[in-house]
C-alpha cells in the first residue's frame, strides 16, 4: 500500500479549503445550469441533523476531494478525500471505494456541523480517521463536468485511550457534484 502522511494530508487540505468560491446555491432540479452540484446529508448518532446544500470535486496532483457543503449559505461540510503525496493521485472511476483513515483505507472523510457552531479546525468536527474505518463511497457517474454518488462513514471527535472513538457519528447521503 502506498505510504500516506496524515500531516501533509492536513497541509494540503488546508491550502485546498482556503478557496473562496462565491456561486450562489442554486442546484440542479432546480431550474439551474449545473453551476453548482446538489447533495443531501443525514448524520446520526451523538448528534442527529439533516443537510441539503453545495457539491463540488476539486482534482489536484497529488489530492482529490469531493466537498459538500461548505458555502456560505450552507450549515454543514463533508470532505471526502484521498492524498499522496508521494506518488499523485488520479481521478477517480466508478466505483465502491473504503472510507477510513488514509493509511489503510481509499479515502478519508470529515464532517462539521457549523449549525452548532462548527469549523474544520474546531467544535462539531467529526472524523473518520479516529472511528476506524468501515465507510464506503459509490461513484456512480464519473466524468470531467458531473460526479455522482452516495456514501456512509462513521466519523468521531476523538478517541479514548483504549481506542473508543468519542461521540461517533454516521454520517450518509448523496450528492451530484461539479468541478470547482
Amino acid at each position: 500500500m502506498k505510504t500516506r502522511r496524515y500531516f501533509s494530508f492536513f497541509f494540503v487540505f488546508a491550502v485546498l479549503g482556503c478557496s473562496d468560491n462565491s456561486n450562489s446555491a442554486d442546484f440542479p432540479g432546480n431550474g439551474s445550469n449545473l453551476d453548482t452540484g446538489e447533495a443531501n446529508v443525514s448524520v446520526t448518532g451523538a448528534i442527529s441533523d439533516e443537510h441539503s446544500g453545495s457539491a463540488f470535486f476539486v482534482q489536484n496532483p497529488h489530492s482529490f476531494t469531493i466537498h459538500l457543503g461548505g458555502h456560505d449559505d450552507d450549515d454543514f461540510d463533508v470532505d471526502i478525500t484521498v492524498v499522496d503525496l508521494e506518488d499523485g493521485v488520479s481521478f477517480p472511476s466508478t466505483g465502491t471505494y473504503s472510507i477510513g483513515n488514509l493509511d489503510n483505507d481509499d479515502y478519508r472523510a470529515d464532517y462539521v456541523n457549523r449549525r452548532l457552531g462548527g469549523s474544520f479546525f474546531g467544535d462539531h468536527h467529526y472524523t473518520s480517521d479516529l472511528a476506524g474505518g468501515d465507510g464506503l463511497l459509490t461513484l456512480e457517474t464519473v466524468s470531467s463536468s458531473l460526479i455522482t454518488g452516495s456514501f456512509e462513514f462513521v466519523a468521531a471527535t476523538g478517541v479514548e485511550a483504549d481506542g473508543t472513538p468519542v461521540d461517533p457519528v454516521t454520517v450518509t447521503g448523496e450528492f451530484s457534484a461539479v468541478p470547482d
